[in-house]
């Protein structure tokens, strides 16, 4: 079968009606019949039946208009495929990107790196902290930016500085009535929207209420967990409870007349941030000469002092 064959099939099984199937795609209607006349001969079977409004399947029909839809799907494949072979991109530096402050801070320093070294080709590969690490023990990044991430085994790292959670809610009662600074007690009274639970920004924050105060976030506080910053800040909008964030995603939507930023009565709650790399991988030249450089590219007071 044609992939002409193949589209008119299709076209055919979308608008129903032979006029209509000739419009779109550029034919005669007596053009159409032609071709389909030929098709039906070459099988000897009947495609189609003559309707008030349009065309119907016969059994045959159906089995040909199936057989053209795994078609046009396999050639959608088949052009994907040749699209990312023809837009390979050969990078010479492979870095690992958290999915806030490494998001925030390594697409400056590419900028920046790539003004002095425009021959470097730099991937960023951003993602959950464990896939980041899993990534660096199979030799897949020269190093990682990570946030709030226990250092296994064979990876070493230096950490960076240290940065602050933020917590932000719904800007509708009981968050926007709320007198602030809220009381912790207060705070655990209200349902909590975690994050994905592989990133572990709740944890900071259940360590460290269980330590001082001997509160733990359990089940029955967390309502939802979400897979993107972004969603999760749509579930607040929306009132669903409060959340506790990195002050840099936070920052993202200051002035969100949707959103209100809670003031906690306790000490800033601060998670490390963290440079990370394989204690045995040979980090190319390139790779080493970007790693010092982005270090230099952190604006002076980002980082806090825990």
């Amino acid at each position: 079968m044609l992939l002409e064959e193949v589209e008119i099939l299709t076209t055919i099984a979308e608008t129903k009606s032979l006029s209509r199937a000739a419009d779109k795609l550029f034919l005669s209607r007596p053009g159409l019949s032609k071709k389909i006349a030929r098709l039906e001969e070459r099988y000897g079977v009947q495609l189609y039946e003559r309707t008030p409004t349009g065309v119907a399947l016969t059994p045959a029909g159906e089995i040909f208009t199936k057989f053209a839809k795994n078609v046009e799907s396999l050639e959608g494949k088949l052009e994907a495929e040749l699209a990312a072979a023809q837009e390979s991109f050969n990078s010479t530096i492979e870095v690992g990107m958290s999915l806030a402050d490494g998001e925030t801070l390594l697409p400056v320093a590419v900028k920046k790196f790539l003004d002095l070294y425009p021959n470097e080709y730099i991937h960023l590969d951003a993602g959950y902290e464990s896939e980041l690490i899993e990534k660096l023990k199979e030799g897949k990044l020269d190093f990682a930016i990570l946030e709030n991430q226990p250092i296994e085994d064979g990876i070493e790292r230096e950490t960076l500085g240290y940065k602050r959670l933020a917590f932000l809610a719904s800007n509708k009662p009981p968050y926007s009535t709320a007198h602030q600074p809220i009381s912790v007690e207060t705070l655990f009274k209200w349902p909590c929207v975690s994050y994905e639970r592989e990133c572990g920004f709740h944890l900071i924050g259940n360590r460290f209420f269980r330590e001082r105060y001997g509160l733990a976030l359990k089940s029955n506080d967390l309502v939802v967990q979400f897979d993107t910053w972004e969603s999760r800040i749509i579930g607040l909008r929306e009132g669903l409870g409060w959340s506790a964030m990195p002050e840099v995603i936070a920052a993202r939507y200051k002035g969100d007349p949707k959103l209100i930023s809670l003031k906690i009565d306790t000490d800033p709650i601060l998670y490390p941030v963290d440079l990370a790399w394989k204690a045995d991988h040979v980090i190319s030249d390139s790779a080493r000469r970007f790693m010092n450089f982005f270090k230099t590219t952190i604006p002076e007071g980002y980082f806090r002092s825990k």
